[in-house]
């Protein structure tokens, strides 16, 4: 979420991070209607129905629900899809900024260089059987 008073969680903008691995029972029924009602429909809305999904992407969900609604009713919109510039958002305390001119690998803790490093290693499997086919 953005920092108090901000209006933007963009990396840099102090904005405080909270990961939910896959299976988070918060988020139970937004992942179950986004993998198996929506996202059959995203490449065709996009006029790429022949094309498969990005291998490395995000989803930004913004929540449109009133406060107080229950979880299996909340309405969630996408307010982005990014393919093109995907950060490893556990790789944050590496971003240099202003107040961190020197921040680099070694900021980062072990705990998510493990998760950075799973990902990557993830990415690198897929890619890897992607190709295999071809």
């Amino acid at each position: 979420k953005p920092k108090e008073g901000g209006i933007s969680a963009v990396g840099g903008t102090g904005s405080i991070y909270t990961f939910y691995g896959p299976e988070e029972p918060l988020f139970a029924s937004l992942t179950e209607n986004f993998l198996k009602k929506d996202l059959p429909h995203v490449m065709p809305s996009l006029d790429l129905a022949e094309e498969p999904l990005p291998l490395w992407w995000t989803t930004d969900f913004i929540n449109a629900s009133p406060p107080g609604t229950k979880a299996e009713d909340e309405k969630w919109i996408v307010g982005e899809f990014n393919c093109s510039c995907v950060g490893i958002s556990r790789c944050l305390a590496a971003y240099c900024k202003d107040d961190t001119p020197t921040a680099g690998w070694d900021d980062i803790t072990e705990e998510d260089k493990a998760e950075a490093k799973r990902y990557g290693d993830l990415m690198g499997e897929k890619a890897l059987g992607i190709l295999s086919k071809k």
